[in-house]
């Protein structure tokens, strides 16, 4: 289902619309384009030796962070479900998706860069769980599900952050359960100054200099 984001005030309408039913748990993802499907990054690259990627490039992607990362963590990370959630913080290709449990988290990240055109919010409705400890293996999944980050880092706490893992990362997800909330292009800076009144800005949800740093840049230019 398709809505229009115009307001502070519509977003807040239709997050109450979900209800407030502890058995319906309802996450959000903020895209800056419309046009963006829900594809985790590593089913968008391009470049990969096979026509298309496969699972064997996945695997690779994922044994060469593992073999090279632990200098940089100050733990072992506990299996691949946590190795995949630390390389998704960093930017590695995985075929995990990033989304959030605040609205406000996700309409942020729709608006947070200058771009001529509409954006869009994603409300994934009371979808299953993957259980990690009974499925260990995030490449044997067959379907798509939550998943809980166990690695918590303060960035994923200030997001309220959580996953979804693609069974077939290069296939967009579709379902009755997902809501589309657009966000006009005219109407994507006045959001972003409303939700900065609500303390939902760069310092707050990327913890540290550089935050801070990129909230300061903000505050103090005319920049989007």
């Amino acid at each position: 289902m398709d809505s229009a984001l115009t307001s502070f005030v519509d977003l807040h309408t239709q997050v109450q619309s979900y209800g407030d039913s502890a058995f319906t748990t309802v996450v959000y993802r903020g895209v800056k384009s419309v046009d963006f499907h829900l594809v985790p990054k590593v089913g968008r690259l391009q470049g990969f030796r096979a026509p298309s990627l496969d699972l064997g490039d996945e695997q690779f992607i994922l044994r060469l962070f593992k073999q090279q990362a632990l200098p940089y963590l100050d733990r072992v990370p506990n299996g691949d479900w946590e190795w995949l959630a630390i390389g998704q913080h960093h930017g590695l290709p995985t075929r995990l998706l990033d989304w959030t449990r605040n609205p406000l988290v996700a309409c942020y990240f729709a608006v947070e860069e200058e771009y001529d055109g509409d954006s869009v919010v994603y409300a994934l409705r009371g979808h299953g769980q993957v259980d990690t400890a009974l499925t260990p293996n995030p490449f044997a999944i067959d379907k798509v599900e939550r998943v809980i980050p166990s690695h918590v880092t303060p960035r994923i706490t200030a997001q309220a952050g959580l996953f979804t893992v693609h069974c077939d990362p290069q296939v967009p997800f579709d379902s009755d359960r997902v809501d589309r909330m657009i966000i006009p292009s005219a109407r994507r800076r006045d959001l972003k100054k409303t939700l900065y009144k609500f303390g939902v800005h760069a310092a707050t949800l990327f913890p540290g200099l550089d935050g801070l740093a990129r909230h300061i840049e903000w505050a103090r230019t005319n920049a989007h």
